[in-house]
């Protein structure tokens, strides 16, 4: 059987596909192989053990074998990219803003800007530079 991140040719209708295993699943005793085109075509294939082959499943019983291994393998769905309605978007940003709502005011009244201190730096470059004339 193959294993998921394999690749394997296939023909289908006189065409040759080059497809990537998935995902298996045995269902009914029976296992199955998910494998993916570049297309992004997913196809199901029943694994004949005694042939040790592929066989395509075609029509209604691929789209359900398809749709029960997404259902086992992705949880509900195979759609994970619900970011937008994802409560994790809907929060209160980390800062709070001053009474007024005035963000500038806040950030000015509480943003303390540093200075830079770079005289230990031009000290060890100027001794570093020095010692490598000296030799």
């Amino acid at each position: 059987m193959y294993a998921v991140g394999e690749t394997f040719y296939y023909e289908i209708f006189d065409e040759e596909y080059e497809l990537h295993v998935v995902g298996d699943i045995i269902l009914g005793g029976k296992e199955y192989i998910i494998a993916e085109d570049f297309e992004g075509d997913k196809r199901a294939f029943l694994f004949d053990e005694n042939e040790e082959d592929v066989v395509l499943i075609e029509d209604d019983e691929a789209i359900e074998i398809i749709e029960y291994w997404e259902e086992e393998y992705f949880g509900t769905s195979s759609d994970i990219g619900d970011w937008d309605e994802d409560g994790y978007y809907d929060r209160e940003d980390s800062f709070a803003i001053a009474d007024d709502g005035d963000e500038e005011s806040y950030i000015n009244e509480n943003y303390v800007e540093e200075e830079a201190s770079y005289d230990e730096y031009e000290e060890d470059v100027d001794s570093f530079i020095t010692g490598l004339m000296n030799k």
